[in-house]
């Protein structure tokens, strides 16, 4: 038995016809039907039921393609493993990122990522921050963006950059009347809408409301999106992270956007991986892509 042997059989179970896998896995007919009849002989039953010009998988058939795609994909890994010894960027990492800040994020640094390093594959998965962490320590994420280093001796962690706050307000506010900065001592005793808890970027709220007096609201969003339309029509305020407002992400109609006046409230982000990765260079190199990408988040 042999891996290109179960993936003769994989390419007949997806395209149902020893004519149709064999022009899938560039081999002749008869070459692909003799290795899947190897492959019987070995394993000592019958995979594929061959009668009167039909041919279809045996019950042993379909459990035996379950898990030749499992070693498939092995393979796939191990071949990686690789490349990695010969082009550290020809790496597929999992990248974890946080709700609040995953959609907005992507827009602004895959287009770098694929400028600069067209080799590396990245895949996100968009969890809020407790889950990451898990998530990184077992080995399910190769690093995560968060909204602080992880104090761990295992952990590595860059800083990537801060992102400013702006206060996001109704067109029938007092806020819409002026052009102007905003500055934050004027948030004394106006409402704030937050976030649910379990988002990260809720820390960052009430610790506004907390240096400027102003009111955390008891109705809590679950979505900066949700948030933004809340606020519409509202006597209420919120705040929004500057990549939530920036094109191609749209605002809705009646929703005014207002910069403060220095100091800014912000928050700062952070790449966090195992310090043991293999791919130790890449995280090093992919933080500073995204770094340079950020850059200009914070005014």
């Amino acid at each position: 038995m042999n891996i290109r042997d179960l993936e003769y059989l994989i390419a007949f179970a997806h395209e149902g016809s020893f004519t149709k896998a064999a022009a899938k896995m560039n081999v002749s007919q008869p070459t692909l039907s003799t290795q899947i009849r190897k492959l019987e002989e070995t394993l000592g039953t019958e995979l594929i039921e061959r009668s009167c010009g039909k041919q279809i998988l045996t019950p042993a058939g379909r459990e035996t393609v379950y898990y030749a795609k499992r070693i498939q994909s092995d393979a796939a890994r191990i071949r990686q493993v690789g490349k990695r010894c010969a082009d550290p960027w020809s790496s597929t990492l999992i990248l974890g990122v946080f709700p609040t800040l995953c959609p907005y994020l992507l827009p602004r640094i895959m287009p770098v990522i694929r400028r600069y390093r067209p080799n590396l594959t990245v895949r996100f998965t968009e969890e809020k921050s407790a889950r990451l962490e898990e998530l990184l320590d077992s080995g399910q994420v190769d690093a995560a963006i968060l909204s602080s280093p992880l104090p761990s001796p295992a952990i590595k962690t860059k800083h990537l950059f801060d992102e400013d706050f702006l206060l996001a307000a109704s067109a029938d506010s007092s806020f819409a009347q002026s052009e102007a900065a905003v500055d934050p001592s004027d948030l004394l005793s106006k409402r704030v809408l937050l976030l649910e808890d379990g988002h990260c970027m809720r820390r960052n709220m009430l610790e506004v409301c907390r240096r400027f007096r102003a009111v955390p609201a008891q109705f809590h969003a679950t979505s900066l999106e949700t948030l933004r339309y809340m606020v519409v029509g509202s006597p209420d305020t919120t705040l929004l992270p500057r990549l939530s407002t920036l094109p191609p992400i749209a605002q809705p109609a009646g929703l005014v956007l207002r910069e403060f006046t220095p100091p800014k409230p912000y928050r700062s982000l952070f790449l966090n991986w195992r310090a043991a990765s293999p791919i130790d260079t890449v995280m090093t190199g992919l933080g500073q892509l995204i770094a340079t990408a950020c850059a200009d988040l914070h005014r």
